[in-house]
C-alpha cells in the first residue's frame, strides 16, 4: 500500500510490489496537480479586485476645521470596475481587503492635521486615522494602511481635517484598496 508525502505525493513503500512506470505516472500525476493548484491560485491572486485612486499637484484646497474627502483627479488602477472618480472605491465582492492611503499637505505653521480612510455601508465607519502637528518648513506626508474586512456595495473613501485658522493645500493623495481573502 503506498503511502504519501505532506503534500500528496504518492510513493511506494519497500513491501509494495514495484512497477515503476505507473509509480512513475503516479508521482507526475501527483505534481503536475500540485502545480497546476498553486498556478490556479497565483492566478485567483493577481486577479482579485483591486483599485487605486491618485490626486497630483496642489490641487484641493482643504477648509479649516472640516472633514472633507479628498477629491482624486484620476485613476492609477482599475481592474474590476471599482474606481469612482472624483472620491470613492466602491466593493465589488465581499472579503477581506489591504486599503492603503497617502496625503501630503503643504507646509503650514500653526494647527494640526489628519486623514481618514473611511467606509460608507461597512462595519467601521473610520477604517484607520493618523494625525499629526504640521512642520513648519517642510510638507506634511501622511501614510495609512489597514486589513479590513469589506461588503460587496460598500464605498472607501480618504477624508482630511486641517485647524490651522486657514485653508490649507492638499498636495497629493493616494487611495488603494485590493482584496487579500475570501
Amino acid at each position: 500500500m503506498p503511502d504519501t508525502t505532506p503534500r500528496g505525493y504518492e510513493y511506494p513503500l519497500y513491501s509494495d510490489t514495484q512497477n515503476f512506470p505507473a509509480q512513475i505516472q503516479a508521482l507526475a500525476e501527483d505534481i503536475d496537480a500540485d502545480v497546476q493548484s498553486l498556478y490556479d491560485a497565483d492566478q485567483a491572486a493577481r486577479n482579485a479586485p483591486s483599485a487605486s485612486l491618485g490626486l497630483t499637484g496642489p490641487i484641493q484646497l482643504i477648509p479649516t476645521g472640516a472633514i472633507t474627502t479628498v477629491q482624486f483627479s484620476f485613476v492609477e488602477y482599475d481592474n474590476a470596475g471599482m474606481a469612482t472618480l472624483p472620491s470613492n472605491i466602491a466593493i465589488v465582492e465581499t472579503g477581506l481587503y489591504l486599503v492603503t492611503g497617502g496625503a501630503t499637505f503643504l507646509s503650514a505653521a500653526t494647527g494640526g492635521q489628519a486623514v481618514l480612510l473611511r467606509s460608507v455601508g461597512g462595519l467601521v465607519p473610520d477604517i484607520a486615522t493618523v494625525t499629526k502637528a504640521p512642520a513648519t518648513s517642510v510638507n506634511n506626508l501622511f501614510s495609512l494602511v489597514a486589513l479590513t474586512r469589506c461588503a460587496a456595495g460598500e464605498t472607501i473613501t480618504m477624508a482630511v481635517l486641517q485647524n490651522s485658522g486657514a485653508g490649507s493645500v492638499l498636495q497629493d493623495a493616494q487611495l488603494s484598496v485590493t482584496k487579500v481573502a475570501p
